[in-house]
């Protein structure tokens, strides 16, 4: 995730330097190619950057991806990215994760799942909560076709001590 953020960090100040100054003037830049596209803008401190594409591969597999990112005037960043590739067995594979972190915590989490060739599907997510006060949440959730959904996750403390998740 972290190397996503840093190129679409990088694409940002590029599509910047080549903007022009009517797109410079209005806050918002947008490039299109015959693969994919990136918008790029800011308004009143905040920022936003975010782009995809597609393309086929040498092994007859079309892959797509997409990634985006945010900053707030308050220090608040975030991002996500994704990827998909299609065979042409008819498998899939795909990935994505975002992270966002504030004032108020932060969060991450990440997963995928993969559809064979057969039709048998499996895949999970990871997900990590960080509150303000150092209190935090871990999660994992799983699926695949023989044995179903499995869910797990447990609550902790600012020093990493077990504590009871919170409800509602």
């Amino acid at each position: 995730m972290k190397k996503t953020l840093a190129t679409l960090a990088a694409a940002l100040a590029v599509a910047v330097a080549f903007a022009s100054v009517a797109e410079a003037a209005s806050g918002r830049i947008v490039r299109r190619g015959q693969n994919g596209a990136f918008a790029a803008g800011s308004v009143k401190g905040n920022a936003y950057a975010r782009g995809w594409g597609v393309r086929k591969n040498a092994d007859g597999s079309t892959s797509a991806a997409s990634g985006g990112a945010f900053r707030l005037d308050n220090g608040a960043v975030g991002g996500r990215a994704s990827t998909t590739t299609v065979n042409p067995d008819g498998s899939v594979a795909h990935r994505g994760g975002f992270a966002a972190s504030g004032a108020r915590g932060s969060v991450n989490s990440q997963g995928g799942f993969t559809r064979n060739a057969d039709g048998t599907v499996s895949g999970g997510r990871d997900t990590n909560v960080t509150a303000a006060n150092g209190n935090g949440y871990s999660g994992s959730t799983t699926y695949d076709s023989t044995n179903g959904l499995s869910h797990s996750g447990s609550c902790h403390d600012a020093s990493g001590a077990a504590i009871a998740c919170p409800t509602r």
